[in-house]
């Protein structure tokens, strides 16, 4: 697998809320975001990369909404689903708002994406209902906003220091 075939996979695409990056500029753009994200807040976007060489699987990251709300959520390439990577980056993600003192992650998830429901479920996720005509993925090809599934996981006391 290449370090980028994540990014370029058609399958992978359909399912995020953001367009696939067409060009250099689309990267830059979101190399950007990303920075000022980490600037902002104790974390941000993430690469999920091979322990083996290093190559990039895919992405995941909290991103906040207050010092004790975020989402998360994952994207792989199509050749590292069904291996665990999903899971052990949703469980890094968890531990990593838990150290943040994040109080509520949540992620959406697509209702027709059952390997996504799976993996939230797995990690102690709980669905909390459907998000109706909620969130538009550009690369399903419909302009309409789609029914997404909210899954929350609440995390423990916020430090009163």
């Amino acid at each position: 697998m290449s370090g980028v075939s994540f990014c370029q996979t058609q399958r992978l695409a359909l399912r995020p809320p953001w367009p696939i990056h067409t060009t250099i500029e689309d990267t830059e753009a979101f190399l950007a975001f990303s920075e000022s994200e980490w600037a902002k807040w104790p974390a941000g976007p993430l690469l999920i990369t091979s322990r083996k060489d290093g190559t990039i699987l895919g992405s995941t990251g909290l991103a906040f909404e207050t010092p004790h709300r975020a989402s998360t959520g994952f994207v792989l390439a199509r050749d590292a689903w069904g291996s665990g990577f999903a899971s052990e980056a949703l469980d890094a993600m968890v531990s990593i708002a838990a150290g943040a003192d994040v109080r509520r992650l949540y992620a959406l998830c697509h209702v027709q994406h059952e390997r996504s429901e799976r993996v939230l479920e797995r990690c102690r996720f709980i669905r909390e209902g459907t998000l109706r005509k909620h969130t538009v993925f550009p690369n399903l090809g419909k302009t309409e906003p789609q029914d997404v599934f909210c899954y929350a996981h609440i995390l423990g006391p916020i430090r009163s220091d």
